[in-house]
């Protein structure tokens, strides 16, 4: 009888211990599943109507177009890229395709990652992105109203000239400097993005 007893005993503890190890693991399993929701939620974070803004914004409409990589990577040296995000414009940017750039020569290329020259650079995009929203069909109406040359002011200071060549637009800025546009109408919620055969240098 006494020997009933104590497996009895024994089996009660062990029962015990068993149920106590099994509550501790559900509630380790409860409070990783409420971990892992938070990180979850946090992740799953629902944008702000400015982030929405600025999926849309020009400066997303470049990064989005592979052939304007090097244009875009220079906009982030240059540390250009919130304005072009954030702000309302409305902006124009004549984006130098990478074909434009690969065009330059080696030492042309290779100035532009020197953060010596990161003020010329700064200047040199600023040349290409002018204020207002202009589509094609708005450049090729200016041009025709007057007499074949449009004059647009970039955010630079510096002053470009469109004109008509056929059914394409050539600019055309005060150094001299022409590009042609490629790719046009590239639209966004605070402006226009065209693209460009040739880089308009300034020296």
């Amino acid at each position: 009888m006494k020997q009933i007893y104590r497996l009895l005993t024994v089996f009660i503890v062990l029962a015990t211990l068993v149920a106590c190890k099994n509550d501790t693991k559900q509630a380790d399993q409860d409070e990783t599943q409420i971990t892992t929701d938070s990180i979850v939620k946090k992740e799953r974070k629902i944008p702000t109507e400015e982030e929405k803004a600025q999926t849309k914004s020009v400066m997303a409409g470049v990064m989005m177009q592979s052939e304007l990589g090097t244009f875009a990577s220079h906009l982030v040296t240059a540390e250009l890229t919130d304005m072009l995000l954030k702000e309302k414009g409305p902006f124009t940017i004549f984006a130098p395709t990478n074909e434009a750039f690969e065009q330059l020569d080696q030492a042309k290329q290779k100035s532009f990652l020197n953060p010596k020259n990161r003020v010329a650079l700064v200047h040199l995009l600023k040349g290409h992105v002018v204020h207002g929203n202009f589509d094609l069909a708005k450049l090729l109406e200016n041009t025709k109203i007057n007499r074949g040359k449009f004059q647009v002011q970039t955010i630079s200071g510096d002053t470009l000239i469109l004109s008509k060549s056929g059914n394409k637009i050539v600019i055309t800025n005060a150094k001299g400097a022409k590009a042609t546009i490629e790719k046009s109408d590239i639209s966004a919620n605070n402006g226009m993005v065209h693209t460009l055969n040739s880089v308009l240098l300034l020296n």
